[in-house]
């Protein structure tokens, strides 16, 4: 079985985000005791989560990380 697993790091709001499906099939969202947000789809099934303050600012600054968002895919495939 193959999956696309999509996911995004915004440099100007230090947020990563990753989709273990697809992001349209979302229904709803909650922040975990770590301040991560998952989110779910309607048969609240975990769909991916987003970690907010990713790196360090120190670190951001250090590497003059261009200011844009980043987007991939990966493809998992199951061995």
């Amino acid at each position: 079985m193959e999956k696309h697993v999509t996911f995004f790091f915004d440099t100007i709001g230090n947020t990563f985000c990753l989709w273990l499906d697809d992001p349209k099939k979302e229904t709803h969202a909650d922040m975990n005791d770590y301040g991560d947000i998952i989110m779910y789809d309607k048969k609240n099934r975990a769909l991916g989560f987003e970690k907010l303050n990713f790196l360090p600012q120190e670190f951001i600054e250090r590497l003059k990380l261009p200011s844009h968002q980043g987007v991939g895919r990966v493809l998992l495939k199951k061995i």
